[in-house]
């Protein structure tokens, strides 16, 4: 009986030593750096199983055994934590550091610049065409709501993701921009807030102009004085699709448009374009001036004045200045 116990006693411990000789194998494999000699990018696609994953992970070299993996991956209970997205594994990487990144959700980062100023149509066209962004093909006419900035996304971000956070940032923006304004603005809301900075946006040459031609055409609303900005003479005639590649026209600034403000009273009934936070803040404190009119000064400037006469001689000078280039 006494040898049938010890027997069984030495076999147990047998059993303990191969299973520790085991898993300290598994570990030193845990650890050791792996065999590519290059950075690799691994795609892990959502619903993707353990072992299509190790399947990948050995067809790119970044791992000698997928069994070896799949079972290391289990043993540290990681074989249902793994996050899909887009991951780049720098060369050597052990399957440790493999593990970390995978179970992370950390993916690669990609970046898309929505410059100032654009249209919406013209928004929407980049998201639409860019590869890395997914989802269905979005539609959206609405202007101004889309904050013009660089943003980061990765493979897991859908477009409408990515229009949502546009807007959410347009709002705080607005919503910031609105509870610290002047005290005499002459607009009723956000909304209004949002269309004479798209205004400012297409007119003003600089950042350093904008709050001079906030004040312009806030004066000009106060005096009851119609805007008569030429951007919103271009948006009535192209809609905000494209740009209209020529010089604006006599005949163009007598279109019967609701946006056309050498025609109609006030603000036109919404955004010309999707406006910079500078443009949004102009509008909201602009520079106090007596301004009713501004052009451009050839030199990616404009020049102010404050009655007609003064106003013409800059046009005349403007105008010499054209013909001389």
């Amino acid at each position: 009986m006494s040898t049938l116990v010890s027997n069984i006693f030495y076999f147990f411990i047998a059993c303990l030593t191969l299973v520790f000789i085991t898993i300290s194998g598994l570990e030193s494999f845990y650890v050791k750096p792996g065999p590519s000699n290059d950075d690799k990018l691994l795609i892990i696609n959502k619903g993707q199983s353990v072992s299509n994953i190790a399947s990948n992970l050995r067809d790119l070299n970044l791992i000698e055994n997928r069994m070896t993996f799949m079972l290391v991956l289990r043993l540290k209970g990681f074989h249902n934590k793994i996050k899909f997205g887009e991951y780049m594994i720098p060369k050597t990487s052990s399957i440790e550091e493999i593990v970390e990144k995978i179970v992370s959700g950390v993916s690669v980062q990609y970046t898309i610049t929505i410059p100032e100023g654009l249209s919406t149509a013209s928004v929407i066209a980049l998201i639409n065409s860019n590869p890395n962004i997914k989802g269905d093909f979005i539609s959206y006419t609405d202007e101004g709501i889309l904050a013009p900035n660089t943003y980061s996304f990765d493979i897991t971000t859908e477009k409408a993701d990515l229009l949502m956070k546009m807007k959410d940032e347009q709002k705080k923006i607005v919503d910031s921009a609105w509870n610290t304004r002047a005290p005499d603005l002459p607009l009723k809301n956000t909304l209004e807030l949002l269309v004479l900075a798209s205004i400012v946006e297409k007119e003003a040459g600089n950042e350093q102009d904008k709050k001079k031609v906030a004040s312009v055409f806030l004066n000009r609303l106060k005096k009851k004085m119609r805007l008569q900005s030429d951007p919103t003479v271009v948006y009535s005639l192209t809609g905000g699709e494209g740009s209209l590649d020529r010089e604006l026209t006599r005949r163009d600034l007598k279109i019967n448009s609701p946006f056309n403000t050498y025609r109609i009273s006030g603000l036109p009934p919404k955004p010309i374009c999707n406006p910079s936070k500078s443009s949004i803040y102009a509008v909201a404190n602009p520079t106090e001036t007596e301004f009713l009119f501004f052009v451009a000064d050839g030199k990616g400037g404009h020049n102010f004045s404050q009655n007609l006469r003064q106003h013409n001689q800059f046009v005349r000078e403007y105008r010499k200045l054209k013909e001389k280039n």
